[in-house]
């Protein structure tokens, strides 16, 4: 299920306005999705920092990453990708 999660329109497009710190001029970000990066990236922070440290940002490699790692994620960064992919 995580797997499904994670390829997610929605979190591709989260990462992206998160984790690169701007969006592009092609990705538009609304409020609702900015506070659901905020939110991932608080819950899966020890996760990315484990997992995916040297990971170049962009082109859905920290997606890629997490992805990867779906079965080690802990469980507050699975519960807030599911609830994230839900909303």
């Amino acid at each position: 299920m995580i797997r499904k999660i994670l390829f997610a329109p929605t979190l591709f497009a989260l990462f992206i306005a998160t984790l690169a710190g701007t969006a592009s001029a092609q990705t538009q970000v609304s409020p609702e999705m900015r506070q659901k990066a905020i939110a991932v990236a608080r819950a899966c922070r020890a996760d990315l920092k484990t997992y995916c440290d040297g990971v170049d940002r962009g082109e859905g490699r920290i997606a890629a990453c997490l992805r990867q790692n779906a079965d080690k994620l802990s469980s507050p960064c699975r519960t807030t990708l599911a609830d994230v992919a839900q909303r």
